[in-house]
């Protein structure tokens, strides 16, 4: 029997372009099968990339727009209350690095699990790397990289890399 991640690798490219609402009721309806949990009241905008689904929890009344990139692989959750802008990246993967004596194709890759938080705000193009936790009422700058960090609540992140640019009051 196909598992389902390699199911949804098929199914996938016929639903994440599907333009209006009846590709978000597409979506809607289809995707849950698909993953570890999702919850209610789940917005998922045309050209979503999901990778390694059956890893992913994604709570109650998320927003993920258009063409943004998500890698399960190791663990994802997604807390309630998300919004996150168009083209952003959440990579739970590395390829490894560890020897020169080995090309890096053939070493592998490495996986950790992001955590996000709830009512957390990412802006256009914001990249999250593996092995970050996120915390309740984050902001994510436009255009913002966050490597493996622990983000506190309630503070604002912003730059390449992403540095602690503010605190929401």
């Amino acid at each position: 029997m196909m598992n389902k991640d390699k199911l949804f690798f098929i199914v996938q490219p016929f639903l994440r372009n599907m333009p209006y609402k009846i590709g978000s009721l597409l979506r809607n309806s289809i995707y849950p099968f698909f993953f570890k949990k999702i919850g209610k009241n789940i917005n998922l905008k045309g050209g979503i990339i999901f990778k390694y689904p059956s890893e992913i929890e994604i709570g109650n009344d998320v927003t993920i727009n258009e063409d943004c990139f998500i890698v399960g692989k190791g663990g994802l959750v997604l807390g309630n209350d998300i919004m996150i802008g168009a083209g952003c990246k959440i990579v739970t993967t590395n390829h490894n690095s560890f020897t020169r004596d080995v090309p890096m194709r053939e070493q592998g890759m490495s996986f950790e699990k992001i955590t996000i938080g709830n009512d957390v705000w990412f802006g256009f193009n914001v990249v999250v790397l593996k092995g970050c936790t996120i915390g309740n009422g984050v902001i994510l700058a436009a255009g913002c990289i966050l490597t493996a960090k622990n983000i506190d609540d309630y503070t604002i992140w912003g730059g390449v890399p992403a540095k602690n640019i503010g605190i929401r009051r």
